[in-house]
């Protein structure tokens, strides 16, 4: 795969507001310095990570129109809350305009707020670095980074952990791929019985 860093600068720097781009800037740089320590590409760590939100500030209307427009089925949770197809709209965009075949990192961009159960090792990567990235600020985040830059699969599974609870204590929607996940990672850690 051909990774484009500057055009997809461009992308977002037309469509992200300026408080997102910091964000998006921190996730690029989080995830390729991730990428560097378990010696994944870097490259294609900086672009997802630059994918990840460029539809994450445009209006509700437009974000279902997008939706209809790459044939996307929408769940109920969708429906109420459209700014939860930013991920899957992003990954359509990559395919089309970017041409990005590779399915482990149109999933990885697809569910980098959710998880994902069969993730790869760039989605469990991006999930991390859009969570850990060092504008974020929360109880715990500086141990979650430590542990993200040890073990991606440990990472992984402490910051859904911390993200589920999160949702839990202010009674937030929880969904079905996050949920689908955890109890895999539990089904895995328990040696494939619950």
């Amino acid at each position: 795969m051909i990774v484009d860093i500057d055009e997809i600068k461009n992308v977002v720097n037309l469509l992200v507001s300026k408080d997102r781009l910091l964000h998006v800037e921190g996730t690029a740089k989080f995830a390729k310095t991730l990428a560097k320590v378990h010696g994944l590409d870097e490259n294609i760590a900086e672009f997802i990570g630059y994918a990840h939100d460029i539809f994450r500030d445009i209006n509700q209307e437009k974000l279902l129109k997008l939706a209809r427009g790459y044939n996307l089925i929408l769940t109920d949770e969708e429906k109420l809350h459209p700014i939860l197809l930013h991920g899957k709209l992003a990954a359509e965009f990559l395919r089309f305009r970017f041409n990005v075949e590779d399915e482990e990192l149109l999933d990885a961009v697809r569910y980098h707020t959710s998880g994902y159960k069969n993730f790869g090792i760039y989605g469990k990567l991006l999930f991390l670095a859009d969570s850990l990235e060092e504008t974020r600020n929360y109880p715990n985040v500086n141990k979650l980074r430590e542990i993200a830059f040890k073990d991606i699969e440990m990472g992984y599974f402490e910051v859904l952990r911390n993200k589920l609870i999160y949702a839990i204590e202010r009674n937030l929607f929880i969904l079905k791929e996050s949920i689908e996940s955890w109890n895999a990672l539990i089904r895995k850690r328990k040696g494939g019985s619950i």
